[in-house]
């Protein structure tokens, strides 16, 4: 580990007030409400298991404020399901928002995290063997390790403005806020990192990958969140591993955190982090 200078004992500083993001139209700036400072800004040169530099994303989509533009067509979406859930209305996307928001502190898993929960119960469902269990657990945790990696190289390569910002600078929307992490006194959470490319769908096509891998394309009942009543934590049944990812990754968008180029990217990303991992040489 001290030999990989940028990973190292990162976790003991992971907001880093030393960097100074690029300033300009549509480039991240620590986020309304704690602006705090940039997360992991050096975590795209730690040291990768089987992914590397060739593993990037599309160019996101141009920055624009004209309302024809994809930009904007996609800030408005995640502002009227932000809405509608608001204002009681998409009920279905309320749980599915809940339940994948890894990463509201104290509360629920991180992101990486929650694919640890996830191959936990896979191991229990499928009484793996031991083998079988130290090998999930190696995969995943190769998987997740590297779509951190390479995601959060991917957004500070583009460092793209969140959608409250583009929201409350292009749209006219000044107080418009997400329903992510509530703190009780109304006040909401935004991550304090980059937009482009989703961590969270890059985190969930990995896992995918290998999980389906070692498991198969089979129906799962994830029990993460079972009996909590901060949220809506009732387990929910997919029909596959992948489907999983898909719709965690879709989570972002409703909870009005990502665009919808952001979740695209991380999945296409993270199925070729997950692929790599598999194709190390698990058996002699």
């Amino acid at each position: 580990s001290k030999s990989d200078a940028a990973g190292h004992e990162a976790y003991l500083h992971n907001n880093d007030p030393t960097y100074t993001p690029p300033a300009g139209p549509g480039l991240w700036q620590p986020t309304y409400p704690d602006f705090a400072p940039a997360l992991l800004p050096r975590w795209g040169s730690v040291r990768t298991f089987a992914a590397d530099a060739s593993d990037i994303v599309p160019n996101p989509l141009p920055m624009s404020t004209s309302p024809g533009a994809p930009i904007y067509q996609q800030a408005v979406e995640t502002q009227r399901l932000v809405n509608q859930i608001k204002a009681g209305e998409k009920y279905e996307d309320r749980w599915i928002a809940d339940f994948w928001s890894d990463d509201c502190p104290i509360l629920t898993f991180t992101p990486a995290g929650r694919w640890i929960a996830v191959a936990n119960q896979a191991i229990e469902n499928n009484r793996a063997n031991l083998a079988l269990a130290v090998e999930t657990y190696a995969r995943v945790g190769m998987a997740i390790a590297d779509a951190g990696i390479r995601s959060w190289g991917e957004k500070y390569r583009f460092n793209v403005e969140r959608p409250i910002d583009y929201i409350r600078r292009v749209m006219n929307d000044p107080n418009w806020n997400t329903v992510m992490c509530p703190d009780g006194s109304g006040q909401f959470f935004t991550p304090p990192f980059p937009a482009y490319p989703s961590g969270h769908a890059t985190f969930g096509a990995a896992a995918a990958e290998v999980l389906t891998a070692l498991y198969g394309n089979t129906p799962f009942t994830d029990r993460c969140h079972e009996g909590r009543t901060e949220f809506l934590g009732n387990p929910r049944q997919f029909d596959h591993f992948y489907e999983m990812a898909e719709e965690s990754a879709y989570s972002r968008i409703p909870i009005g955190v990502h665009f919808r180029m952001d979740s695209e990217a991380g999945l296409g990303l993270g199925y070729r982090v997950g692929r790599k991992i598999n194709d190390l040489p698990w058996r002699k």
